[in-house]
């Protein structure tokens, strides 16, 4: 008998291929700590550096991501001190203050005024007033001239400068120049330009060749208002100031206080 065909048999599926296993998930590092602020100190003030840069890299960066370098810290720059107060005369040349300028002055006139009041005679006592004005005030020359005992001229006792030994020991008429002036007014003077103020005494100059510009006078009067004489500076390398005619005024009342002591 005849077989009867046998169904064909139903392909077997291969069993699926299995999934590869899923990649790791690369995990950040936590962040680091912010640094703590630094201090440090310069020119006697303390000064706060800032807070630490970040890396420059955020945790959430994929793998591979280059690394930048942290920024160099900071340098504190110094704070300097506060400038001192200071006047200016002149381009580039700086100076102290005026006020304490006549306070050393006076502060050193003060120290060596009893030079004048030791000096064993009154032609010691002249000079001695005379050089330390000369000192403290600049100029080229000056002179002190005192009243005669006839009492109607006024000879150099004193004097320093290019003319010095022409004129010393001299007379001039009490009432001429600016010397006479102030002797008979006891008032002290300066004179910026002679050439244009009729009381300069010419013929001093004629005589010696020796050329006037400029005259600081200050009487030699003691504390009774005794005027004695003049103390005289002649031709500053600057103009004379009101400091100045201070400072020769006390050398004037010193050497008067002498006179004075000399006469009781």
């Amino acid at each position: 008998p005849e077989l009867a065909a046998l169904p064909a048999a139903a392909p077997v599926e291969a069993p699926p291929a299995a999934a590869p296993p899923a990649a790791a998930v690369p995990v950040a590092p936590p962040p680091a700590a912010a640094p703590t602020p630094e201090r440090t100190e310069s020119s006697g003030f303390t000064v706060s550096l800032g807070l630490g840069e970040p890396s420059g890299v955020p945790a959430s960066s994929p793998p591979g991501t280059p690394v930048a370098a942290p920024p160099a810290p900071k340098t504190p720059r110094p704070i300097p001190p506060p400038a001192p107060t200071v006047e200016r005369e002149g381009p580039g040349r700086v100076v102290a203050p005026p006020a304490a300028r006549l306070e050393d002055r006076l502060e050193e006139l003060f120290l060596r005024l009893g030079e004048i009041l030791d000096a064993g005679d009154p032609a010691a006592a002249c000079a001695t007033a005379l050089r330390l004005a000369s000192e403290l005030i600049p100029s080229e020359s000056g002179a002190v001239l005192v009243r005669t005992r006839a009492g109607d001229a006024m000879r150099f006792r004193a004097a320093l400068g290019p003319a010095a030994t022409s004129v010393l020991d001299t007379t001039i008429p009490l009432d001429r120049g600016v010397a006479g002036f102030c002797f008979q007014l006891g008032l002290a003077l300066t004179v910026a330009d002679v050439h244009g103020d009729n009381r300069h005494y010419v013929r001093v100059d004629k005589a010696t060749g020796y050329h006037t510009r400029a005259i600081l006078a200050v009487p030699v009067r003691a504390d009774d208002g005794g005027v004695y004489g003049v103390l005289e500076l002649l031709n500053p390398p600057r103009a004379f100031t009101d400091e100045d005619l201070e400072l020769a005024s006390r050398v004037g009342a010193t050497l008067g206080a002498y006179f004075q002591g000399m006469y009781r």
